[in-house]
């Protein structure tokens, strides 16, 4: 309770009471004795009156303290509710607001007076999982973001007011990119030097103009290569326009008939310059074996995820010779160093996995008497069954089953995967987690889910398949030893299978291959009886073509049922015969499989990556051929999620082409 304080005017009116009740006290009494009391008692009570007035002035430093503090929110509070910024108080368990400023009850209230929680709430779980973008939008209007985990603070205010106002340090954050120029030694090899000339002089002029454009800082570090510096305010604007400038370069490219493409790698945080570079060269490097044609940007930070712009082409990014001897050179060096080696495949091996495994297993048997290609005898599918039967009974190809390989191993063990880089796909993760290195050997695109102690690494999204890249490496291993006949015919199959029998995805280099392949014997009847079609089987395959749909005017859509249980052979299968009809650039086959997990098969033309589609469902792949795993899901819900990714797919795929 606040305590009363005497002002002057009470203090004078005090006075004359006093004044006027000592007149009346001389006048009535005669006594001197009877005066002077009433004298002596009005001075107490003026003393007694100034005490009072002392002590209800004297404040504590407590209350001191806690009347500053009053007034200190006050005045916050009344700046937090004229100042143009947003201010956003947020649960930080379940990012709920819980209170907000006037000037965010402007920007977020709807014409019918509701405020838009749940839009707030989804900028911040953004923000809060890793988004680097520091900027939302809303109504046409921009608006920079900095969000305070600590006590649960979002703040935001309207980017217009200038990129270098108070809150928008964010924006200031140095930026280190890497460009590379896709294919560029494949296409001047055997050009003459005015050509190339001109080819560089393309290149240059391009680069210019787009730094130019952006006012960005950059240097040629080699014929194919940039490097460029910026701010993050530069980035933010580029990843607005979703790097338009992929679709630029592609274009001007192919008006003069040139295969080339951009890639970028870029990383930025905010300090240690030598390690924002090192992170865009590891950016770099995931855009190239990715298939190039994009751009990877993650922020110098482990904890930050990846975002991938562009990817909208076919891969085009071809291997040198030179490198593959390289690699063969390295992977024999590693192999003399180790006692046995085991080379796995994916899960539900194919073809391709069981050939490239076979293939691997014979180029390290030239160097090591214990290498081994690892099975599980207990997930078969028909083919797979036919071949294993077919190599144990030839008796040169050692197989093991994941057992027996447990059984095997030493501390000086080498594991070799073939056919995928996923630890999630491989064929056994009791029999991976005892190896301590590992060499990978794919042509499908690296992702996130790579093993961390994997020495050496043959990444090559611009093969055919795996069984191509190992086929490669025998003939520049030139040992003195020779695949049999049913080796050769295994690894052709392999390939036959990712090609479509040599439809799609096929270079100069696969031919060659299977050329190599024919002369050591590969046999097109062994591979019909190898990679023959049940009955049951067809009629499985046919069933899910007639349960097929279309969605839109490019894609077709089949799903089997909850009860159904069918192999991913078929799955794949059916996909495959669906992208043969007329008019269809993509199709999805979504089943349970026999493991009971809800899986999708995706396959492509040129018009659609649904390795971006499946990557997004959390699978991978290739740009024309991928799939992932929803093991919680059914099939209608992984339907449901797949139509809502297919549709802001096909949302994005019309804004860039307008």
């Amino acid at each position: 309770m606040r305590r009363f304080r005497f002002a002057t005017i009470h203090l004078i009116m005090i006075g004359l009471i006093l004044f006027g009740i000592l007149a009346i006290c001389v006048r009535l009494f005669q006594s001197q004795t009877a005066v002077l009391t009433a004298i002596f008692l009005t001075l107490v009570f003026v003393v007694a009156l100034l005490y009072y007035q002392k002590e209800t002035y004297e404040i504590s430093e407590l209350e001191q303290i806690e009347l500053l503090n009053d007034q200190t929110e006050l005045n916050l509070k009344n700046l937090l509710e004229q100042m143009p910024v947003g201010v956003i108080q947020f649960d930080l368990t379940s990012n709920e607001v819980v209170w907000f400023n006037p000037y965010a009850e402007l920007i977020f209230t709807t014409e019918n007076g509701d405020f838009e929680y749940q839009f707030v709430k989804e900028v911040i779980s953004n923000k809060r999982n890793g988004s680097a973008s520091q900027s939302f939008e809303k109504s046409g209007n921009k608006y920079s973001t900095y969000l305070d985990e600590s006590i649960g603070i979002f703040y935001f205010f309207d980017a217009s007011m200038g990129n270098r106002q108070l809150g928008d340090v964010s924006l200031l954050r140095p930026v280190i990119g890497i460009i590379s120029i896709d294919n560029y030694d494949d296409v001047t090899d055997d050009l003459s030097d005015a050509d190339v000339s001109q080819i560089n002089s393309f290149i240059a002029n391009f680069i210019s103009n787009f730094t130019q454009e952006k006012s960005i800082f950059y240097r040629r570090v080699d014929m194919d290569r940039f490097y460029f510096f910026t701010d993050y305010s530069v980035l933010s604007d580029l990843m607005a326009a979703k790097f338009s400038v992929l679709e630029a370069f592609r274009k001007e490219a192919q008006e003069r008939q040139l295969p080339l493409t951009l890639s970028m790698g870029i990383s930025y945080g905010d300090s240690e310059h030598d390690k924002i570079g090192q992170v865009a060269l590891q950016n770099l490097n995931i855009a190239l074996v990715r298939g190039g044609d994009q751009i990877v940007i993650r922020e110098n930070d482990d904890q930050k995820q990846p975002m991938y712009f562009g990817g909208g082409s076919v891969s085009t990014v071809k291997r040198s010779r030179t490198r593959t001897r390289a690699m063969m050179t390295a992977i024999s060096d590693r192999l003399k160093t180790v006692d046995s080696v085991f080379i796995v495949g994916h899960k539900h091996l194919d073809m391709d996995a069981l050939g490239s495994a076979v293939g691997m297993q014979f180029f390290a048997s030239n160097i090591t008497g214990n290498a081994y290609t690892v099975y599980d005898p207990f997930d078969m599918n028909p083919d797979i069954s036919r071949a294993v039967a077919r190599l144990q009974s030839e008796g040169t190809s050692q197989l093991v089953s994941i057992e027996q390989a447990l059984d095997m191993l030493t501390p000086h063990s080498l594991l070799i995967m073939v056919d995928h880089s996923k630890l999630s796909l491989t064929l056994s993760k009791e029999l991976y987690v005892q190896f301590k290195d590992v060499i990978v050997v794919d042509h499908h695109r690296r992702d996130e889910d790579f093993p961390d102690n994997a020495i050496l690494s043959f990444v090559e999204s611009g093969a055919s398949s795996a069984s191509e890249l190992v086929t490669e490496l025998i003939q520049f291993q030139n040992a003195q030893k020779r695949l049999n006949k049913i080796q050769a015919s295994v690894l052709m199959a392999g390939i036959m299978l990712d090609t479509k029998n040599f439809s799609t995805r096929v270079t100069s280099r696969t031919f060659d291959v299977a050329s190599y392949l024919r002369t050591l014997g590969s046999d097109s009847a062994e591979i019909q009886n190898i990679s023959a079609i049940d009955f049951e089987e067809y009629r499985m395959i046919n069933e899910l073509i007639l349960r097929g749909e279309k969605v839109g005017d490019h894609i077709l859509l089949a799903t089997g049922s909850d009860q159904a249980a069918y192999t991913n052979i078929i799955a794949s299968k059916a996909a495959d015969l669906l992208l043969s009809m007329a008019g269809i650039e993509a199709t999805f086959v979504i089943t349970r499989n026999t493991a009971q997990v809800t899986s999708i098969s995706a396959r492509s033309k040129n018009q659609i990556n649904v390795q971006r589609i499946m990557e997004s469902l959390g699978g991978g792949g290739h740009f024309n051929l991928a799939a992932c795993q929803l093991p919680d899901l059914t099939v209608s819900q992984a339907r449901e999620q797949l139509l809502e990714v297919l549709d802001n797919e096909l949302v994005d795929k019309e804004a860039g082409e307008e």
